[in-house]
């Protein structure tokens, strides 16, 4: 396996249906196909980016671009921005006026439902925040550009926020993985379009996930817990749950390339007895991390999981974001993978590319 970096401070959003990678880098939306730049389609930006956009560091700490993207179709993307949801036109270059999810709230991940009975097609996401008052937590549907509607509400109490939305087809279900401390760390099962909605595992952190794939022989998913040890499990249909792969930190990013399934894991702050200050300005790493190397795993049920590639985490605190690889939204049916390391010594904010 070769690894080369494509690009600087390229962040890697969505791959659209005919297979091209859509990226963003400061101010333009980046088409790439088979590794090469096919396009490029101006963005608009704020003048605080414009200014500062160059400095990797000034990304991280102010979050500049788009955190989560999912394409419509060809020509159109849906991008995250903050608490703002546009949509943005990749013929014409027009960008929406956008959508506002509420003060705090943005997707961690946009999540596609097709064929599912009893649910819409379309991308939903639920809300992630931080909420350790358990306040209500919406999953939305999108209905149209900048309309989006609520599908479901988990009512006060219930959850922290929503880490991800898995369509499961094999089981005609949707998975709902939340976060992140008690019972709030949980898998839960919808079906019929929400209206029947129950918790199937919760109360303990082998059940804190945001990474998980529908596959026959069950839910594929990883483990994201800052204070133990991570794993990748097997949740089979009968509720049980079987360890196929060891992981030194906790996952929050991954993605599927062809028949194999990629995590990677992260350097990050406990989280526990800490304010949000106190999180993003610590430099000491949780329990469950267990040194401080981002690495990448990729495997299958057949032949297990293996740590491919590694990066260390930089010196810098956590609020210039956590030690991750990140990769683009999407089904990869292509021979190289694509991901982004963030806070990293090497190749921090890179857009890279492993082939064979």
């Amino acid at each position: 396996m070769i690894i080369s970096s494509v690009s600087n401070n390229t962040i890697p959003l969505c791959y659209l249906p005919d297979g091209r990678l859509a990226c963003y880098q400061r101010g333009n939306m980046v088409l790439f196909q088979d590794g090469k730049n096919t396009d490029r389609v101006p963005v608009s930006i704020s003048g605080k980016e414009r200014l500062l956009g160059w400095s990797k560091l000034a990304t991280r700490l102010f979050r500049f671009g788009f955190r989560a993207a999912a394409a419509v179709d060809n020509r159109h993307v849906v991008l995250s921005r903050g608490n703002i949801l546009h949509e943005l036109n990749l013929m014409s270059g027009e960008l929406s006026k956008g959508w506002n999810s509420g003060e705090g709230i943005r997707p961690l991940v946009l999540s596609e439902v097709q064929g599912i009975e009893g649910f819409k097609d379309g991308i939903y996401f639920g809300g992630y925040l931080h909420n350790n008052e358990k306040k209500p937590v919406n999953i939305y549907h999108r209905k149209g550009v900048d309309d989006w509607e609520v599908a479901f509400t988990f009512p006060e109490g219930a959850i922290n926020h929503v880490h991800n939305i898995i369509a499961d087809p094999y089981r005609q279900c949707v998975w709902i993985l939340t976060g992140d401390f008690d019972d709030a760390a949980a898998i839960w099962k919808a079906t019929d379009g929400y209206k029947k909605v129950g918790r199937v595992a919760f109360g303990d952190q082998k059940w804190r996930g945001c990474v998980a794939f529908a596959i026959p022989e069950g839910i594929l998913y990883a483990t994201d817990s800052p204070y133990s040890k991570n794993h990748i499990y097997l949740m089979k249909e009968d509720g049980s749950v079987e360890i196929v792969g060891d992981l030194c930190g906790s996952c929050i990013y991954g993605c599927q390339w062809k028949d194999k399934f990629v995590f990677s894991s992260t350097v990050e702050a406990d989280g526990r007895d800490e304010s949000l200050k106190e999180l993003l300005f610590s430099k000491k790493r949780g329990e469950g991390i267990e040194d401080n190397y981002v690495r990448l795993y990729v495997g299958d049920l057949t032949n297990g999981f293996h740590v491919i590639y590694k990066e260390k985490k930089d010196w810098l605190p956590f609020i210039f974001q956590f030690g991750a690889f990140k990769f683009p939204a999407g089904v990869n049916n292509g021979d190289s993978l694509y991901f982004q390391p963030v806070a990293t010594r090497d190749n921090d904010m890179s857009l890279m590319v492993l082939k064979g």
